[in-house]
């Protein structure tokens, strides 16, 4: 906001010298006035554009300590097993959490810069809201996600999942209105999870016609693969492990084969 106001306020100064100097018509002296409202604009974004960038290098330090040591921990345990395999799992999600919790008060170094940037707050929104969703607090999630951007397919998917989880009837205003500008594995993710909560309703021709039309946008394996059990009455083998890790940080499903947490629900 602070930066609209100074653009404005250099775009009219220029506007003004410009007048009691110089024999410029108006034409011209709106030109400038308008040139030194977008050149202070473009200064400010590229500042801030660096700032953003710096922390987001900062971050990505962080977590890649954060998993160089808990690498180090399941080597360790790989060659001298200790406390049993649950044990490692606690420690490894400690570790997580601990720089993920990093990660967050590292984007707190960024408020002081809202005033200046509109869009600054929500970005630094968006960052924590996905941290906080690795972390598995939804409360803190659900509270962020109205102040986030929703600009890559991951975040959509994320709230998504929000959304059937705290029953919100904006749902499927939310899917219609974020689909449209997906292709490929981006537009996979997005079609196999409304596909899946759309089972979990009792849904099943409405997501066999979803996934009909996803066709029309990805030929991702997952997509024809759920295509063909559904065309087949087959709801049962619906499944989305498929689409890997993307599908799994949903945290509406739990990978196959831990034995600490429960296998995803199927379809009758």
């Amino acid at each position: 906001m602070i930066t609209i106001c100074l653009a404005l306020m250099f775009g009219g100064g220029v506007y003004l010298v410009l007048g009691g100097t110089t024999e410029l018509n108006l034409f011209w002296r709106v030109f400038f006035g308008v040139l030194g409202v977008l050149s202070v604009q473009l200064l400010a974004g590229l500042y801030f554009r660096k700032k953003v960038g710096a922390l987001t290098g900062e971050i990505q330090r962080v977590m890649q300590a954060g998993q160089e040591r808990i690498q180090r921990k399941v080597n360790m345990f790989q060659q001298k097993p200790a406390g049993g395999v649950k044990h490692m799992q606690m420690l490894i999600e400690k570790d997580q959490k601990a720089s993920l919790l990093e990660a967050v008060s590292l984007t707190e170094n960024l408020k002081k810069y809202y005033l200046w940037s509109p869009l600054l707050g929500r970005q630094v929104a968006t960052m924590q809201m996905q941290f906080y969703y690795q972390m598995g607090d939804f409360a803190k999630v659900d509270r962020l996600l109205p102040k986030c951007l929703l600009m890559e397919h991951l975040t959509v998917a994320m709230k998504l999942a929000r959304q059937y989880k705290n029953n919100d009837p904006a749902l499927d205003k939310t899917f219609r209105s974020k689909i449209r500008k997906y292709k490929g594995d981006e537009a996979a993710l997005l079609y196999s999870l409304y596909a899946w909560i759309l089972l979990k309703r009792g849904e099943k021709d409405k997501a066999f016609e979803l996934l009909t039309k996803a066709k029309e946008k990805t030929e991702h394996e997952v997509i024809l693969k759920n295509w063909e059990h559904l065309a087949n009455d087959k709801p049962g083998s619906f499944s989305n492990a498929g689409l890997g890790e993307e599908w799994y940080a949903l945290r509406l499903e739990s990978v196959k084969g831990q034995g600490s947490q429960k296998k995803g629900k199927r379809f009758k």
